[in-house]
């Protein structure tokens, strides 16, 4: 892999950073927890100077984790921004950005249903390419929404995972909603309260029993869909749920067709294209480019199976 020393250097000044940054906190957080014990009115005895002292020095870990965590982000960055521009190369027709400065049409799948309503997203590596004459996007994407039970305003992460987008041949102007199945009551509740869910659209039996098992259907045009979702296609996005859903297994995915497009929502709880904590040196890299290639493939292994061609 070309620019291994300079990654290499970067990696190093990365870690000093990292490393100066940490200690500092820690150290300011040990100092206030002397100041509060030596001038602590010690009315609590040893016990209450001792919560006097940790409790600062705990703040003091907390901002060490986070300053810490910030670095191996951008070290994160600088090992995917030189590693994925020559893999893309060799795999050809496809481009990356780190940051995804393009962003992802979150609204489209939002309204189609494909994704739960949000409040704050963040995206980052964003894939675009073709592959066997398809067009197709995708990006690790982390949505949440602010949950008022109990009094609690605070974002909570639902969904972690791969969105995509892959161009059909066609248009199709009807929409359709490939959703959870949560079985029984809690489908007809998703309906009931499904307003602009996709949820709310007319329910299709396609007549597939394992696909039935996992899936329900929705679609502002039942006939339109039936058409769509033949046998064949249902047979092969049963495979793709199995195959690519990790743990979270059929349940974990999500998709709808609408217009130039059919998009997927995949939860995922492994980290996306990961090459190296920042204490490993950049010459390790190279051992974990085979799991790197796996993340990237991922949209073109379900593209193969949409066309019908089930790798082994």
């Amino acid at each position: 892999m070309p620019r291994l020393a300079e990654l290499e250097d970067k990696r190093k000044a990365i870690l000093a950073v990292a490393k100066q940054h940490a200690i500092i906190a820690l150290a300011v957080g040990a100092v206030f927890g002397l100041v509060f014990t030596v001038f602590g009115e010690g009315s609590d005895g040893i016990g209450g100077l001792l919560v006097g002292f940790l409790i600062p020095v705990a703040f003091g870990g907390v901002a060490a984790f986070l300053l810490w965590k910030r670095q191996a982000a951008k070290w994160r960055g600088s090992a995917a921004q030189t590693v994925m521009p020559v893999i893309c190369d060799f795999l050809g027709d496809m481009t990356y950005d780190h940051e995804a400065l393009r962003g992802f049409e979150l609204e489209r799948m939002q309204k189609l249903g494909v994704i739960r309503p949000y409040s704050e997203t963040r995206i980052r590596d964003r894939l675009e390419g073709t592959y066997r004459d398809t067009r197709f996007e995708l990006v690790h994407a982390e949505l949440s929404s602010n949950s008022r039970r109990h009094g609690d305003n605070s974002p909570k992460t639902h969904f972690k995972g791969l969105l995509m987008r892959i161009r059909v041949p066609e248009p199709i102007s009807d929409r359709i909603l490939i959703a959870r199945d949560f079985q029984g009551p809690g489908n007809k509740l998703a309906e009931m309260f499904g307003g602009g869910t996709g949820r709310d659209l007319p329910k299709v039996d396609t007549g597939h029993e394992v696909f039935e098992r996992y899936f329900e259907v929705y679609s502002s045009n039942p006939s339109v869909a039936r058409g769509i979702l033949a046998p064949g296609f249902l047979d092969s996005f049963v495979m793709i749920a199995e195959a690519e859903s990790g743990r979270h297994g059929p349940e974990g995915l999500e998709a709808g067709f609408h217009e130039e497009s059919f998009f997927m929502a995949l939860k995922r709880e492994d980290d996306f294209l990961q090459m190296g904590a920042l204490t490993t040196p950049a010459d390790d890299i190279e051992e974990e480019l085979h799991g790197v290639l796996e993340d990237i493939t991922t949209v073109r292994r379900i593209i193969d199976r949409l066309h019908g061609d089930h790798p082994a």
